[in-house]
């Protein structure tokens, strides 16, 4: 790999996270090269590209635009989605593939995803593309199949990228993701980038083209240790050893990548079930109290943040139970985590209530239109009513419990318990599933 001298174009790489940005501030600091986040999976589209692409064009400067890839999202959907934002803009820089997510899938599978992605993303645009990641991802989780592809690295706080059996040469070089730039309130991307990165004949456009848990990642910095990001996270230190495998739990070093597991992310505390949220891109820490029915103050104070106002995706917050539920009148008031696949109706089957409850009560307008990792509020009534003789009572499922565990502890039947709550199959429940006991 060549050292960070051999850049010769200065870069940024930008999302919604940068917020407003001063483009006429940011080119006059040198940057030259700017890379924008377009979309993500076929679902999100990064609600300021268009005022990123614009500001970068008037300053002249030169424009790429990258898609944030997810495994669970088919390759070619993707690849349309993504086509379909760049279509009629005009750029100077590869059409970037950003993976560094693995969702449980092994280095092939991952691997053949990005070609389909890398090709069809090709044949739709006929521009030339760029595959971004980090280095640990690139020797662990991807093969040489992608060999062919020219390469955009992350390796933070080193002045050389770290070898991997995949390439030995970079067009562009992430050395720091927590850089400053004038123009940009708070931390930015730094990049640098050589020739190759530019689209072969310059600055092009694109013709209009016509057209289904997660495991986070932690770049260690200078200072960390293994037990601060493990608290940091609601995790162990011991776990974080083991799933990255460090033998040493007192030796890590700045620009190493740690792996977080999803199972890292949440944990029984007295008096209920606690539950993490992984911050995502334009999140607020006032919008993410509010889904929990809880305060900022009170997700400040548990998650050590000194600045409510600063909180960065990927970040782990911990939602205590109390923040999950609270007594009210005759029932208990919980939330749902949609995964995929989920509809608003089987929630709402599945927790005794109504589709259109569900969509009062979380101000959803359009039911049938909900997203993995949307988090439903359940009422009261959802998941607890009167029957005769006093107030019914109901149980959240925790990992390992069984039915007949359940209902032993609280005096009925495996049988009862499968009656009154529908349960076709009383040897399959799942964490988080509300049960109701009388």
């Amino acid at each position: 790999m060549q050292s960070i001298s051999a850049g010769k174009y200065k870069g940024i790489d930008i999302s919604s996270w940068q917020g407003e940005v001063n483009f006429n501030q940011v080119s006059n600091s040198g940057v030259q090269v700017v890379y924008i986040k377009a979309t993500e999976g076929d679902y999100y589209l990064n609600p300021r590209a268009d005022e990123y692409y614009s500001g970068a064009r008037s300053n002249n400067m030169l424009i790429g635009f990258y898609h944030f890839f997810r495994p669970r999202v088919d390759a070619k959907t993707q690849a349309n989605y993504f086509s379909s934002y760049v279509k009629g803009k005009s750029f100077n820089c590869r059409l970037a593939l950003d993976i560094e997510l693995s969702d449980g899938y092994g280095a092939a599978e991952i691997s053949n995803m990005c070609v389909t992605f890398l090709e069809e993303v090709k044949r739709l645009t006929g521009k030339d593309v760029v595959v971004y990641t980090y280095t640990n991802f690139a020797r662990t989780s991807l093969t040489n199949i992608l060999s062919k592809y020219l390469l955009w690295i992350a390796n933070y706080d080193v002045t050389t990228p770290g070898d991997n059996p995949i390439w030995n040469s970079w067009v562009g070089f992430q050395y720091s993701e927590s850089g400053t730039v004038p123009g940009i309130s708070g931390y930015c991307p730094l990049d640098v980038f050589t020739d190759g990165i530019l689209i072969s004949g310059g600055n092009t456009s694109i013709p209009n083209i016509n057209q289904g848990g997660t495991t986070t990642t932690y770049t260690v910095k200078e200072g960390d240790t293994l037990s601060e990001i493990a608290q940091r996270y609601g995790t162990t230190t011991e776990r974080l050893a083991e799933i990255n495998n460090i033998s040493n739990p007192n030796l890590i070093y700045p620009g190493q990548v740690l792996r977080i597991s999803s199972n890292s992310s949440a944990g029984n505390t007295s008096g209920g079930t606690a539950t993490t949220y992984t911050v995502k891109e334009g999140d607020t820490l006032s919008e993410i109290a509010q889904r929990y029915g809880t305060t900022t103050e009170r997700l400040a104070e548990i998650n050590n943040i000194s600045n409510p106002n600063l909180i960065y995706p990927g970040q782990v917050l911990r939602i205590s139970s109390n923040s999950l539920t609270g007594s009210t009148s005759g029932g208990t008031v919980t939330t749902y985590t949609v995964k995929e696949g989920d509809t608003l109706s089987e929630i709402a089957q599945r927790y005794g209530t109504t589709t259109e409850r569900l969509a009062e009560i979380n101000n959803i307008s359009n039911p049938n239109l909900i997203y993995p990792g949307q988090v439903l509020k359940i009422s009261s009534n959802s998941s607890a009513g009167n029957t005769s003789g006093g107030t019914a009572t109901t149980y959240i499922v925790k990992e390992g419990d069984t039915l007949s565990e359940i209902a032993q502890r609280y005096g009925t039947t495996t049988e009862r318990l499968a009656q009154i709550n529908n349960i076709s199959d009383p040897n399959l429940i799942y964490p988080g599933e509300v049960i109701r006991i009388n």
